[in-house]
Order: C-alpha cells, then structure tokens, then sequence
C-alpha cells in the first residue's frame, strides 16, 4: 500500500511517499481503507517533533489521525461494523491507502454524508463539541467569546455554540468576516482594526484558539464566576485566580459518541464543514504546508481513493 511516512523530525521535506507491506489488526480493530484523510495542526507539530514530549515516534511513521472510509476487515471482537460499511474517525497512519483503527474510535457515516466532508469531522469536531458542550456548557442566555472562530475548531465552536442558543462573539479578519456572519455569529470583531475588549466585557465564557497575547488579554473580559477554555498552551492560574474564573487547557479526547454526535448535526443541516481544498496523497507536502503558514481558509483534505 502507499502511504506517507517520516523517518525523521524536520520540515515538510521529510514527508515521502512510500510502498508498504500490507497491514495487520488486532482483535480490538478494524482495517479501513481510506477515502480521504484530514489534514490537521496536529499532523504537523508531531512531524516538526513539538510533540515529543508527549507523544513518542518510532520511526519510520506514517503521517495522519484523521480519515474517512470504508471496513475491509474486522477483528474477531469487534461487533458493531459489518465489511463494507462506509466509517470515519481516528487511526494513526491516515496519509494512507489503508489504516488500522480501534473500533472505539471509529462512527458510521450516515448516507447523506460523503467522505470528504466525513474526513473534515474529527479532530477539530470532537474539539470544539467538546469545549462547547463539556467545558462551557453553552446554553441560551450565554455570551461566549471565540477567538479564531473561523479556523477548524473555531468554526465548528462557533456554529454549535449558536446551535446551542449562545450569543457568540467571535473573532475573525479579511474573508473570515463575511464567513462568520454566514454562520450567524452575533458581532464579529476585525482583530486587526479592533479589540475585542471594545465589545467583549463581562462575558460568560471564554473559547481561545490563538493563544499569546491573545489569550493573555481573554482573561480579563470573562466575568467572575465565568469560565476560560484554551487548546493552545497551558493556562495562567495566577491570572485565572485574580479574574475569579475557572480556566481548562482542552485535550481532546477520542471517541465514537461524539463523532456520531456529529455526523448526527451534519446530516440535519446544523454544522458544516468549511472546506478549503482538496488534494492528492501525493501532495501532502504542499497540504501540510498549506496548514502550518495559515493560507489554508478551512479544512485541507487529501484525496487517497
């Protein structure tokens, strides 16, 4: 099978294509063969090597988390897919023709959804369900400030936070402003003429996709009481304390619930995509790329199959 490994940490230059042997499950695991894959932050801090600390790499290592698919084969315990069924969720090795997946993270993909718009979902979508459902608890009558809300989380937090009944701030420049507004978010700050302390004060909850300073000044406008979540860099406790508010540095967490959830919220027209471009395996230099200078407005999916 072709896939896209690393053999060491380093630019986009150490992303190859390569001819492997074909692979093997365990019991716990189905073998998917991959439609499309999802292009992430993720991908890329881990091959820059960011991620070391926490994530440990045997090389060589295949590139990618996100994919959309269909079952080729099932491991002996797992019951809940059938060969053939059309999936999407996580694995690790996703720039792939093929890729091993623990069944606890993996969905069906309803009929109405195709696999590209399958693959946009997991990542950022389990993120910002995550820390809109479980961490902010957006609810009608909220005011929630979205810093970023028109990147890959961003605009998936800030749809579900409307979804949800919230009044949503968000944070947008150039095109992003037009877009945000497509999606109903309430007022939308230009960061770049503007500071987002103008219009956010005393605000309920906090969304901070940017981090820095960014996320240095977010403390300050959330109210007492209020809440601060972050996916960026860990939290400041002290400046968390002095505002009187409860800070979370959001690790998303892997599971097949939530990516039916959302599959669930496409399929109804509540959520979608904002998809970016569509590119070849081959390509996946130029996609990563894409993705660590900002030029991609929206999700980048490599087309495998």
């Amino acid at each position: 099978m072709k896939a896209i490994r690393i053999h060491e940490y380093g630019d986009a230059s150490t992303l190859k294509l390569e001819e492997l042997p074909c692979l093997s499950i365990t019991e716990d695991q189905i073998l998917v063969r991959i439609h499309d894959a999802g292009v992430n932050p993720i991908d890329w801090k881990i091959r820059q090597g960011y991620m070391k600390r926490v994530m440990t790499a045997t090389f060589p290592m295949t590139v990618g988390q996100d994919f959309a698919g269909e079952v080729v084969e099932i491991g002996k315990n797992v019951t809940q897919f059938t060969e053939g069924d059309r999936v999407f969720g996580f694995a690790q090795g996703t720039y792939a023709e093929y890729a091993a997946a623990s069944a606890s993270t993996v969905a069906s993909i309803p009929s109405s959804i195709d696999f590209t718009t399958a693959a946009a979902l997991p990542t950022a979508g389990s993120t910002a369900l995550q820390i809109v459902r479980d961490v902010v608890a957006a609810k009608p009558g909220m005011t929630i400030l979205i810093q970023g809300a028109a990147g890959g989380v961003g605009s998936y937090a800030s749809q579900m936070a409307k979804n949800f009944g919230a009044h949503v701030i968000g944070t947008g420049t150039g095109t992003d402003i037009e877009y945000l507004k497509s999606l109903g978010v309430d007022e939308v700050v230009d960061f770049k003429r503007e500071r987002f302390e103008d219009k956010a004060t005393r605000i309920d909850a906090a969304v901070d996709l940017v981090g820095g300073e960014t996320l240095s000044r977010s403390y300050a406008v959330v109210k007492n009481g209020g809440v601060l979540a972050t996916t960026v860099q860990p939290i400041d406790e002290s400046a968390a304390k002095r505002a009187g508010i409860r800070a979370v540095h959001v690790l998303m967490r892997r599971n097949a619930a939530d990516l039916a959830e959302l599959a669930r919220l496409v399929a109804k027209g509540d959520l979608k995509p904002r998809l970016f471009t569509i590119m070849t395996l081959g390509q996946a230099k130029e996609a990563q790329e894409l993705s660590q200078t900002g030029a991609a407005r929206g999700k980048v999916i490599l087309k495998v199959a």
